[in-house]
């Protein structure tokens, strides 16, 4: 869903260039999961005439605006700022939040705009998720357990399930970072996802949220579900699924309904009329605009006295359109330079955290234990994390309060020092210190191995 509206959003983007509105949004900056985060969005009005401000809509369901009344008229060559908040939710890493403006104006009627941000989380995997896979409904519901873990929440733990999508039930097991996840017997028939929501014992993320997946398959169970159309070129040849129900008995369908994208529908027998099958073929419509497809079947069964979804997407490239392959690109392309050597980190950060004489000017002050690392080909990378344990294996929990953000010359080729300075360490006492990374998904990776460094 959010690829199709990005999508939409780049077309009106691109009109706004030459509009008489153009907007700019503050950056909410890093913000933990679970939060509300503030931002402002200045409206500039580039035109000889006032316009008005008759509408502003988050995009994002937990998103929202702030004192702004409406509608507020704009003087021609002024400005005005808009506030609004965003709320995290589970985002990790780089996030854009979409807010939409309805105006007065007649070449911007509606423009778009996005908020940044970048989201934190205490978790050492960002995402937990859980998938269910097949939920039988005459058969014992599956069950599956994730962990949750901090190494930046001292004695994490999960206090209280907040919230559980109605198709599967949970409960925390005794160790207090697992939770157990089932599936319900009597869910509804298709696809589903949601979130198991728990409470943290954080004071910076109140809540982690898991994703949960399942395909819940009843009396009547459908060949595919999703159904692939993969890359089509041409809107002739129609998709087909079939649907056959579990005891063998007919399967009569009741109005069949597809959401969207537009195309025909016909319902009938599966081939060589076979007994307990039905089959629905999908034509796309003709003039199908070009890109990716996404869209639902629900398809109604009188007999149960429900109706069965069924999600249906592909990606549709007109024959019209030349087709390049990877191969031919990369022939055409520049030829890329060879990588670097990869550094041995571990000795890098092993021989550099000794705490010795003189430090270079560009070492941070103070006396704690002093740690440097090098890294190369950045690119993907937003910042460090320093670790300590009491021992090689630990337990580690993050000592930088504030994340050691990637240099500004960064990339492929280039090579960056980083030096940080634990002033919290006590005199005397050995510690052991790794650094991990954190890159822009939101995703960490441990970059060195344990170090053990005596601190004077």
């Amino acid at each position: 869903m959010l690829k199709a509206i990005l999508a939409v959003l780049s077309s009106l983007f691109a009109a706004s260039a030459y509009a008489q509105v153009t907007l700019e949004a503050q950056d909410v900056g890093e913000i933990y999961q679970g939060n509300t985060g503030h931002s402002a969005i200045l409206f500039n009005n580039t035109s000889n005439k006032s316009i008005k401000i008759l509408l502003v809509t988050p995009a994002f369901e937990k998103d929202g605006v702030g004192e702004f009344k409406l509608p507020a008229t704009v003087a021609s060559k002024t400005s005005v700022n808009i506030p609004v908040t965003v709320f995290s939710g589970m985002d990790a890493g780089d996030h854009r939040h979409i807010f939409n403006i309805e105006t007065d104006a007649p070449k911007s009627p509606r423009v778009s705009t996005l908020v940044h941000l970048f989201g934190l989380s205490v978790l050492d995997d960002a995402a937990p998720n859980v998938d269910l896979g097949t939920v039988n409904t005459n058969t014992a519901p599956p069950s599956k357990t994730v962990t949750l873990s901090s190494r930046e929440v001292p004695n994490f733990h999960i206090t209280r399930i907040v919230e559980m999508p109605d198709f599967v039930t949970a409960k925390i097991e005794p160790d207090g970072r697992t939770v157990s996840i089932s599936g319900k017997s009597d869910a509804g028939w298709g696809l589903h996802d949601g979130y198991v929501k728990v409470a943290l014992n954080s004071t910076v993320q109140p809540q982690a949220w898991i994703a949960v997946t399942a395909d819940v398959h009843g009396d009547v169970i459908p060949s595919a579900n999703p159904v692939e159309m993969g890359s089509f070129r041409n809107t002739k040849q129609p998709f087909l699924v079939q649907l056959k129900s579990r005891d063998g008995i007919p399967v009569k369908l009741g109005k069949v309904t597809l959401e969207g994208f537009m195309g025909t529908v016909t319902k009938g027998p599966c081939i060589g009329n076979t007994v307990g099958c039905a089959q629905i073929s999908v034509a796309v419509a003709k003039n199908l605009a070009s890109g990716i497809v996404r869209g639902k079947l629900l398809v109604e069964l009188p007999a149960y006295h429900r109706a069965l979804p069924i999600a249906i997407g592909g990606f549709y490239l007109p024959e019209s359109a030349k087709v390049i392959s990877l191969n031919q690109a990369m022939e055409r392309g520049p030829k890329s330079s060879a990588e670097p050597p990869p550094l041995d980190l571990k000795s890098a950060l092993q021989n550099s955290t000794q705490a010795d004489s003189a430090l270079p000017p560009t070492d941070p002050p103070g006396h704690g234990p002093l740690l440097k690392w090098q890294v190369s080909n950045e690119n993907n990378i937003y910042g460090y994390l320093v670790y300590r344990g009491d021992a090689e294996n630990g337990p580690f929990l993050r000592v930088n309060k504030d994340i050691v953000h990637v240099g500004a010359d960064k990339g492929d080729g280039i090579t960056s020092s980083y030096a940080w300075r634990d002033d919290s360490a006590t005199a005397g006492k050995t510690y052991w210190y790794y650094i991990g990374m954190l890159n822009r998904d939101g995703s960490k990776q441990q970059l060195s191995g344990p170090q053990e460094v005596k601190a004077k």
